[in-house]
């Protein structure tokens, strides 16, 4: 009976070894991964879509009575798609099953979320594009702005060349090894560029 116990304790210790370096490998390999912000796009305030408006002139006398009514009653809604790329030098695949984020604009955290979907990275080189919906009132936070302001503010989010300059992203993966999900040590924060600060 003891050697049974002493057996069955055996198997315990070698499955969870095995589980815990098949993490360490899954989390070094994602740790090895870039990260940056490639773009913002599909964006949408108070259920105007803002394609082909390139400034405040370019709003109809309806749609700027909906942003005014909107700011007035502090509800303004924001709704776009931050796309992150992540680049995958390991030999190896990597992947993540679900995505924990912070969004910011100017330093000033305007949503947070989460991403519950298997994303997977090919190897040598390989990449893939996450789509992050984000969701913020604008008149919530930026209570001390214009409506012009934060027009403008929106248009330097959503410029033609889709550079995100005043909006920066933090992100927390989680992966599943062995029906486990481990999930990652701190934030990742996401830049333009590819770059990775834990």
């Amino acid at each position: 009976m003891n050697s049974e116990k002493a057996w069955a304790r055996l198997v315990i210790t070698a499955l969870l070894v095995t589980c815990s370096c098949g993490s360490l490998r899954e989390l070094a390999t994602l740790r090895k991964c870039d990260f940056r912000l490639s773009g913002l796009e599909h964006f949408v305030v108070a259920g105007i879509r803002m394609d082909g408006i390139d400034s405040y002139a370019d709003l109809n006398f309806i749609q700027l009575g909906i942003l005014a009514s909107g700011m007035a009653k502090g509800d303004l809604p924001m709704d776009f798609t931050a796309d992150i790329e992540v680049l995958n030098p390991n030999p190896a695949p990597a992947s993540l099953n679900k995505l924990e984020y912070i969004a910011f604009i100017d330093d000033v955290r305007i949503a947070e979320g989460y991403l519950d979907k298997r994303v997977d990275i090919p190897p040598s080189g390989g990449s893939a594009v996450i789509p992050l919906a984000v969701s913020v009132n604008l008149a919530a936070m930026f209570r001390k702005e214009s409506l012009n302001a934060l027009f403008n503010l929106v248009l330097n989010l959503s410029d033609a060349g889709g550079k995100p300059t005043r909006f920066s992203l933090k992100i927390r993966p989680t992966i599943s090894v062995a029906g486990r999900e481990i999930v990652y040590p701190g934030y990742i924060r996401i830049s333009a560029e590819f770059s990775q600060d834990v």
